[in-house]
């Protein structure tokens, strides 16, 4: 691939999608809680982070082609809002709603309190609906309302930190030289992590729960910020190292992040005797025995890393161009994402009465439910895509054709 050439056209490199698609069903796996299948937290945060950046270089990149294409900011502005705004509703109103429906379902049931929808929508609804639901656990620190009360909403943080981007991006890309963008992304680079240092501890000053602790640091968008800004790197500067170098880099990083994992359970077993998979799969994880401090940078890095692998070759990470994972990456991610509650409570309620009820083993009780929960997940994203994204897909050509020549 020639150099540059992934900045100044649109070209579809289908490792992309496959990355989705792969990185989906880890997510999927570490939210179903389980004993036995289960990742360790810390490739979870890896794949969420991979999803940002990726979502920031692809908007920043089509946002930079569109600005030579359009003759006014106002078109610029809409044909950029248009296309999220039928991509990311739908979906996520229509789960909203689902979800409203379910909490009046279940108000007078012994489900109201497990599911804790009436709760969430009282005091956060107006979060959910404002895409800044990723500011719910640092409010409750200051209000002292339960900051983990419902099942249902736990995974919208990152579209409402995503969105935020989307509300300042256009603005950058239009306004900004390209010189001074990138000088802005490389500041934004060097300026998050410090931020997050001073984050935590400011919040260990405040409060004692490190669960409470790591869901702030790792939502927030004052402290997750910078993700978004590797993905402008990667679509404002070409670096011309060699493949050899690239990919030691890659793989050094990689053994990096892959280490830090058993290292670090290792070490907070030894200190408190807690269990070591309780202590890796742990959301806290990340934050804890300093992990805070590098763990963001390293996985951002290791990101960035790999989608230069996949600039200069095509040919590298073959496995990612299998056709199910690039369908699942390039059709239903999102919707997976947004509807995975929808059948990883039932998953969940079920593997309790199994398993602490009746006493079945729970690895047999664990691998059933994933299989059913996913497959259905799945079942059900590829239903919508064809019916309800589908048609305000085609309705976003529609209402973009009015924009064509300008």
């Amino acid at each position: 691939m020639a150099s540059n050439d992934y900045r100044l056209k649109n070209i579809y490199l289908p490792q992309f999608d496959g990355v989705r698609g792969l990185f989906c069903f880890s997510i999927l796996i570490i939210h179903h809680h389980f004993s036995y299948i289960n990742l360790p937290s810390n490739i979870g945060y890896f794949t969420m982070h991979t999803f940002f950046i990726m979502s920031s270089f692809l908007i920043t990149r089509t946002l930079m082609i569109d600005k030579g294409r359009s003759d006014s900011f106002k078109t610029f502005f809409f044909k950029f809002y248009i296309k999220r705004t039928l991509r990311i509703f739908p979906v996520y109103f229509a789960y909203l709603f689902f979800t409203i429906i379910i909490g009046l379902i279940t108000a007078r049931t012994l489900y109201k309190p497990i599911l804790g929808i009436n709760y969430e929508l009282k005091y956060f609804g107006w979060m959910l609906l404002t895409f800044t639901y990723n500011f719910k656990d640092l409010i409750c620190l200051f209000t002292h309302q339960v900051y983990n009360k419902s099942l249902a909403f736990p995974h919208l943080w990152s579209l409402s930190l995503e969105e935020q981007f989307y509300i300042i991006v256009p603005f950058m890309i239009y306004f900004l030289k390209e010189k001074t963008l990138r000088r802005l992304t490389i500041a934004m680079i060097i300026l998050f992590p410090i931020i997050r240092i001073i984050g935590y501890q400011w919040l260990c000053t405040m409060t004692d729960d490190n669960m409470h602790r790591s869901f702030i640091l790792y939502r927030c968008t004052i402290f997750q910020y910078d993700a978004f800004f590797y993905g402008t790197f990667l679509a404002l500067f070409d670096i011309r190292w060699s493949n050899q170098t690239m990919n030691r880099i890659f793989y050094g990083l990689l053994a990096l992040f892959i280490l830090t994992v058993p290292i670090n359970g290792w070490i907070i077993h030894q200190q408190t005797g807690e269990n070591f998979m309780h202590i890796i799969t742990s959301y806290e994880f990340m934050t804890r025995n300093g992990q805070y401090i590098y763990i963001d940078v390293l996985v951002n890095l290791l990101c960035v890393c790999f989608f230069y692998i996949c600039f200069k070759d095509e040919n590298r990470f073959s496995f990612l161009k299998n056709k199910f994972i690039v369908d699942v990456g390039s059709r239903i991610t999102y919707s997976s994402y947004v509807y995975q509650f929808i059948f990883i409570i039932p998953a969940i309620l079920c593997y309790q009465y199994l398993t602490n009820i009746l006493h079945i083993p729970k690895l047999p009780v664990e691998l059933v439910l994933v299989i059913v929960s996913i497959s259905s997940l799945l079942l059900l994203s590829h239903f919508s895509y064809n019916t309800l994204e589908s048609y305000f897909l085609n309705k976003k050509d529609k209402y973009l054709a009015k924009f064509k020549g300008r």
